[in-house]
């Protein structure tokens, strides 16, 4: 068994985080929508239409940015930014939070895992998710363990 040290993540480092899941998951249509921004901007002639067109497109984009800014930063989500560790065994992750809060998963509810450069993203739901930071493991063979002994029993 493994403990994780103390885990607390600001609401900016929530957006980047749930920020970037959205640009895995999207990747293709943000490429689109830049591919159509810079063919409408370096085509000869820019008329009424395209204008109009290229304004909807990137209001869209910053709407985009703007929703995922305001849901990480909304108090509706203090509960993911709580200071928090974990206590992992083969078996299931135990979670416990600064008010006192406990609870345990076993690893078969798990249907997903998603590694970012900083987080260990476990799914037990399509948009319902633990994150764990890298940084948050003890030592590098606490994480090692980790991938080895925890990820790989839960199949994913």
């Amino acid at each position: 068994m493994i403990k994780t040290q103390n885990i607390k993540i600001s609401a900016n480092e929530f957006f980047r985080l749930i920020f970037s899941i959205y640009l895995k998951r999207r990747w293709w249509l943000v490429a689109w929508i830049w591919i159509l921004i810079i063919v409408i901007l370096f085509r000869g002639h820019i008329g009424l239409v395209e204008m109009i067109l290229l304004a909807l497109i990137l209001l869209f984009q910053v709407i985009i940015v703007a929703q995922y800014w305001i849901y990480a930063h909304s108090k509706d989500n203090r509960l993911y930014l709580l200071s928090r560790y974990y206590e992992i065994d083969a078996d299931q992750i135990v979670e416990q939070m600064e008010d006192g809060t406990t609870s345990t998963i076993r690893n078969e509810r798990f249907i997903k895992m998603m590694k970012t450069s900083k987080y260990y993203l476990l799914y037990v739901a399509r948009n319902e998710y633990i994150y764990l930071p890298v940084v948050a493991f003890a030592s590098l063979a606490d994480q090692e363990w980790f991938e080895e002994e925890f990820v790989k029993k839960i199949g994913i």
